[in-house]
């Protein structure tokens, strides 16, 4: 079969592309649409449902191409699906069952049209167990650093972690760039200034070419994001035995245990200094909620591959 992968993000469908050349088809990837490329293909594959399947829905539906479209959360809070012309689709795919319900509430999607769950899949091959998976006082804090993803959160907890137990070398490290928008930077600036003995204990990272083994000195991850409708780097850190601290959002629950979930910010205090430490149970849990091959086992389905 021929199919074509529209992968403007050029970030998490590696596996998928990979998978379908490994079963035989070939597979070509592109950043932009153009008419011609779906007119070539058996299947069309949209992630996310951004510009170009806007662009495409636009125009005539090919004849002989099945269309998929994957809805990934910044879509369903941008509003692009308002804007697609749904007769060009064959099946939608949403990563979580909240993002759909939210999708359902927001948009006027057609009842005839096919819609998948089809949860993210993590390679526990890749994300290796930390070779030593102790408890230790590193914190990571992973992503873009805008306002959905709630550094200030962060910032605020470490803060009171480091005040509450200041005998212990507790670190943060915030592994992102790109602050959006750009007066954001100069108040979480502000913060870290106004505050001398949180500024001793963080540290940023701008870019790691091996996440994988950066992850090796972390022993903790704090996810504040409001915005996630999985969290890769919540499931990848888990794989690797570090303990997710996840701020309670809309579908957190359904997601994720809930003992790895917080309510308040004293709550997320305890379970930085609570001696249940289990690096082992957190690598389970994504490898048997989460496998790699569970999600392209769906999407094989769903395409008809």
């Amino acid at each position: 079969m021929k199919i074509y992968v529209f992968d403007s993000w050029s970030k998490f469908m590696g596996p998928v592309i990979e998978h379908w050349r490994l079963l035989g088809h070939e597979v070509r990837t592109g950043i932009y649409w153009g008419a011609e490329l779906t007119d070539w293909a058996d299947l069309a594959y949209f992630y996310p449902v951004d510009s170009n399947l806007l662009a495409a829905s636009k125009q005539p539906k090919p004849p002989n191409t099945r269309i998929v479209a994957e809805a990934v959360d910044i879509d369903i809070y941008a509003g692009h699906p308002g804007a697609v012309q749904w007769e060009y689709v064959d099946a939608l795919i949403f990563m979580a069952h909240h993002m759909k319900e939210l999708s359902d509430h927001k948009f006027n999607i057609p009842r005839g049209l096919p819609q998948y769950i089809v949860p993210g899949g993590v390679d526990t091959d890749k994300w290796t167990m930390r070779r030593d998976a102790s408890r230790g006082y590193n914190v990571a804090f992973i992503g873009r650093f805008w306002i959905a993803k709630g550094l200030f959160n962060a910032l605020q907890i470490f803060n009171q972690l480091i005040k509450t137990d200041p005998g212990n070398p507790w670190r943060l490290y915030l592994r992102g760039e790109n602050y959006d928008p750009l007066w954001w930077q100069r108040h979480v600036e502000a913060y870290i200034e106004a505050n001398p003995g949180l500024k001793e204990r963080i540290e940023f990272v701008p870019w790691v070419e091996d996440l994988n083994e950066w992850l090796e000195q972390m022993s903790f991850l704090i996810q504040t994001s409001f915005k996630e409708a999985m969290g890769y780097v919540v499931a990848e850190s888990a794989a690797k035995g570090i303990r997710p601290i996840i701020q309670m959002t809309n579908g957190a629950l359904d997601t994720w245990p809930s003992s790895w979930v917080f309510q308040t910010h004293d709550e997320a205090i305890r379970m930085f200094l609570s001696d249940c430490y289990k690096p082992e149970m957190y690598r389970a849990y994504i490898a048997d909620r989460y496998p790699l091959s569970h999600r392209l086992e769906m999407l094989d389905e769903i395409c008809g591959l």
